[in-house]
């Protein structure tokens, strides 16, 4: 929405410059040599104050996405590791024999860690996602 808004507020302040330009020029009495050179110094003007607006978002939307990226690797990362230790975790007590685990409570257990691991993956596909996770929240 953030976008959006920055292009009706570049495209605003055009046409906004374009009417109050015009206007003043129209009402002011000069020569049409004058007028036209007037006409022709606030069309550059506001070629000139829309590149500006231009750079200002090219700029803008290049840092946010590379924020975005930075957020996205470090959570894709962090996640990794987060279920590849879990998993770890739920193999090594299938792996001991004198557990008193049983493979049900053992399935069970499994089918809880990829519950909550779905339900991290949708909450981090969620609009409302800031890029923290449970780990680094505080």
């Amino acid at each position: 929405m953030g976008d959006r808004n920055g292009k009706e507020f570049i495209v605003g302040t055009v046409i906004g410059g374009v009417i109050g330009a015009a206007t003043a020029l129209l009402l002011a009495p000069k020569s049409g040599k004058e007028l036209r050179t007037d006409l022709n110094e606030q069309a550059a003007y506001v070629r000139l104050k829309t590149e500006e607006f231009k750079n200002v978002a090219v700029e803008k939307g290049q840092g946010f996405a590379e924020s975005a990226k930075g957020k996205t690797t470090d959570f894709s990362q962090n996640f990794s590791k987060q279920s590849s230790n879990v998993m770890d975790k739920v193999k090594n007590f299938r792996n001991k024999e004198d557990d008193e685990i049983s493979n049900a409570s053992l399935q069970v257990l499994e089918s809880e860690v990829e519950d909550r691991l779905e339900k991290l993956d949708e909450e981090v596909k969620s609009p409302e996602y800031k890029g923290e996770t449970p780990s680094n929240q505080h």
